[in-house]
This record gives C-alpha cells, structure tokens and sequence, in this order.
C-alpha cells in the first residue's frame, strides 16, 4: 500500500467529484432557502451528497491521526460501513435525542444511493459490465 506522503494528506479532497458533491450541497442549501418544497429533491438532495462530502474529509482525518495507513482512493468496505453508521446515527439515534429529528427511509436510501455514486467514480475503471455489455 501506499503511505501517506505526510502527516496530513489530501488527496482525496482533490479529486474532481468531491468539489462537485460540495458545489451540489452548497448550491441546493441556498435555493432551499428560496424555493417551496418540491417533493423528493428537496428532502433528500443533501442526504444523497453526504457521504460524498463527508467521507473524504473524514478519511483524510484518519490518515493525519494515523488511523488509515493509506492514502488510495476511498474502499467500498469504508463507504458501506461509514453509510451504515452515519444513516444508524441520523435515523435511529437522533430521533431518540432531539425533538426536531425524523426517522425517515428515504434518507437512507438517498445515502445509499451516493454512496453507490461515490463508489462508482473511484471505482469505475475496475468496473467491467460496461465493456462486456457492449460486447452483445
């Protein structure tokens, strides 16, 4: 495995689809404010972009604290388990301690659902349907 080129590596936050995940944040976040509710989108857009913008902040924690040995691109094993941490946090935990909060299936499958994105984008060229589907 690679190591981290030093004590705090940001590598991940490099990556092209990172700045797209906080620009699709940051840009709903601002018409929310300006807009009615408009269904699904509105509800769920950020809960789909939270593991895109949080994960590559909090594995490139890791590294700076010594707790993820490398510096490649983010594992499926580490997105499956981040999401169902966070989605067991934000939907069963945190209705339990605040008022406000909503247990909501939805929200876990909009965390799914970028998760499956976030692991599409750093795995997509191990990926093979693509070449085989075009073979038929």
């Amino acid at each position: 495995m690679k190591p981290h080129s030093g004590p705090w590596n940001l590598k991940l936050l490099k990556d092209p689809f990172w700045g797209i995940s906080i620009a699709c944040y940051v840009i709903h976040r601002f018409w929310q404010a300006l807009s009615p509710d408009s269904g699904w989108m509105d509800r769920h857009w950020n809960d789909l972009w939270m593991l895109p913008c949080a994960l590559p902040l909090i594995l490139s924690l890791y590294g700076a604290l010594g707790l993820r040995a490398h510096a490649l691109r983010v594992t499926g094993a580490e997105i499956f388990w981040h999401g169902l941490l966070w989605g067991f946090m934000a939907e069963f935990i945190g209705p339990l301690l605040f008022d406000h909060a909503v247990s909501d299936l939805w929200d876990l499958f909009a965390y799914a659902l970028g998760g499956f994105l976030m692991f599409f984008r750093w795995h997509s060229t191990e990926l093979r349907f693509f070449s085989i589907a075009l073979r038929f």
